[in-house]
């Protein structure tokens, strides 16, 4: 299963209304809880704020979610925040959206519009990637070979992961599950067959750019 998250790092956005600042923070993780370590971090960067209502969302395999209004009325801020990651059918995303009441009430329509506001311009600022099911390799290749081998890994939508240069190249790459065999393939025929040379050293999810 593939599925798509916010990349590493934090992105953010701000949003303004009626004098209240709604400040998004947008990061990965990589469960709920560390999601909640996320939570804590945000509430003491901003801590004279009047509210950080927030949405986490685990592995697609947990199904694992969490929301807060962190005092706010009960369905007017977690859940909008919530429902702005799952439009984007996000995985292994925080978004915090922190309030600084500027002294009008918004009301409840309100604020579900302006928390759902600051989140999607939250997300918009952030980097997403796939998360892949992917074979990891690594590959002894000479140089004149090396040229060829580039040609094959950008055809196989393979990302490099660590590059070693002395007597020959000593390459370490992921490819997409669903590419592996064909990719093998081509390698064993740039390589004339000297399958001893393509190691798989795993399989594990790999981000590449959405």
């Amino acid at each position: 299963m593939d599925y798509s998250g916010a990349a590493d790092g934090e992105y953010s956005a701000e949003y303004l209304v009626n004098r209240s600042r709604f400040i998004c923070t947008v990061t990965r993780i990589a469960d709920v809880d560390e999601g909640y370590e996320f939570v804590r971090r945000i509430r003491s960067r901003y801590p004279d704020a009047t509210h950080n209502p927030y949405a986490l969302v685990g592995t697609p395999e947990s199904g694992a979610f969490r929301f807060s209004d962190d005092g706010e009325p009960q369905g007017t801020s977690g859940a909008p925040v919530l429902n702005a990651i799952r439009m984007q059918s996000l995985y292994c995303t925080a978004a915090v959206v922190t309030r600084y009441f500027g002294g009008i009430k918004l009301g409840a329509g309100g604020l579900v519009q302006a928390y759902s506001a600051a989140a999607s311009m939250g997300l918009a600022a952030a980097e997403i990637v796939r998360y892949r099911l992917s074979v990891v390799y690594t590959l002894d290749i000479g140089y004149s070979e090396y040229r060829n081998l580039e040609t094959i890994l950008r055809a196989s939508e393979a990302k490099v992961l660590d590059t070693r240069y002395a007597d020959s190249v000593q390459i370490t790459f992921s490819v997409p599950e669903e590419f592996a065999e064909a990719l093998k393939r081509s390698v064993m025929a740039l390589t004339s067959g000297q399958a001893e040379r393509l190691k798989e050293t795993g399989r594990k999810y790999i981000t590449y750019k959405r």
